[in-house]
């Protein structure tokens, strides 16, 4: 007997349940396992409130994406990015790979009339640096700029985390085994 679907079927539920497992991830303060589970399982994870009709699926122009109902979120499973309208400002977070995927950075960018704010993420959900496009700078981010993001983040997925589904066959201690290190 192999043990290829099982190891799939764990896999699988890993993935389906990240979001929950991230949230009960021991982790050290400043890092966002939540954010990374669900950029890196985007097309796996439960999210809430979805058009259905508005789902895109076009293989040929690679195009995989859906709405919210409310129209104000973007889903892009290839690209694994969230685009959120609040306004006059977009937000977009998304997950950035090099050539041979060694090095992993999440980015969230915001847009509006005065120009785009970039912040790059790390691996482990810390906010690494800010990059201003106004004047072309780029910093360290202070104390201030830290609660501003929570709140970003809390506006762009906050309905993902608060909608998360508790597996049935509960891998808490795998997806720990896995993930830990690289949280603390």
């Amino acid at each position: 007997m192999s043990l290829a679907p099982l190891a799939q079927l764990a896999k699988d539920n890993l993935a389906k349940y990240s979001v929950y497992y991230a949230g009960n991830l021991p982790h050290k303060e400043g890092t966002d396992p939540e954010l990374v589970a669900i950029i890196d399982n985007l097309d796996k994870i439960y999210i809430p409130n979805l058009d259905e009709n508005s789902r895109v699926v076009d293989e040929f122009s690679a195009k995989n994406y859906i709405s919210s109902k409310n129209r104000l979120y973007q889903y892009d499973f290839l690209t694994s990015s969230i685009d959120f309208q609040n306004g006059d400002t977009e937000y977009i977070l998304y997950k950035m790979e090099n050539f041979n995927k060694t090095q992993t950075t999440y980015v969230l960018t915001k847009r509006n009339n005065l120009g785009s704010i970039g912040e790059t993420i790390g691996t482990d959900g810390h906010l690494n640096s800010i990059y201003e496009n106004i004047n072309d700078h780029e910093y360290y981010p202070q104390k201030a700029d830290l609660l501003k993001f929570e709140k970003e983040k809390e506006s762009i997925f906050g309905n993902i985390i608060k909608a998360k589904q508790k597996p049935v066959i509960n891998l808490q201690f795998i997806y720990n085994y896995l993930n830990q290190s690289k949280f603390n």
